[in-house]
C-alpha cells in the first residue's frame, strides 16, 4: 500500500469518528433528554459533528498526549482525540439548545 492512500485512509478514518461522536452526543440530546433541536435530530446531528471537529481541533493541545494513550484502541494512529470531541459536541448542541429557549419535545 503506498504512502499517499495510507495517510488518506487515517484522514478517513479520523473523519468518521468525529461524525460518530456528534452522531452520539446528537442522539443523546435528542432522544435521552428529549430536548427540542432546530432542525430535529438531523440539525443537531450537523451542529454535534461540526462541535466535534472544532471542540477537536481546539482542545487537542489541552488533552491529545493524555487521552490518546489512554483511548489508544480507538484513535490508533488517527489522531483523534475524542474526550476532546465529545466535549465540542456537547458544548455546541447546549448553546443550540440554549438558544432554541431549551424547550422540551412535545410528545405527539
Amino acid at each position: 500500500m503506498s504512502e499517499g492512500f495510507r495517510n488518506f485512509l487515517m484522514v478517513l478514518k479520523a473523519i468518521l469518528i468525529y461524525l460518530s461522536i456528534g452522531a452520539a452526543v446528537a442522539f443523546i440530546f435528542y432522544n435521552l433528554k428529549k430536548r427540542d433541536l432546530f432542525g430535529g435530530y438531523i440539525g443537531g446531528l450537523v451542529v454535534g459533528v461540526i462541535g466535534a471537529l472544532i471542540g477537536g481541533l481546539i482542545l487537542d493541545m489541552i488533552f491529545y498526549d493524555i487521552i490518546v494513550i489512554i483511548l489508544d484502541f480507538l484513535s490508533r494512529d488517527s489522531g483523534v482525540n475524542i474526550i476532546a470531541g465529545f466535549l465540542g459536541a456537547y458544548a455546541a448542541l447546549y448553546v443550540m439548545n440554549r438558544l432554541n429557549h431549551n424547550r422540551s419535545r412535545k410528545k405527539y
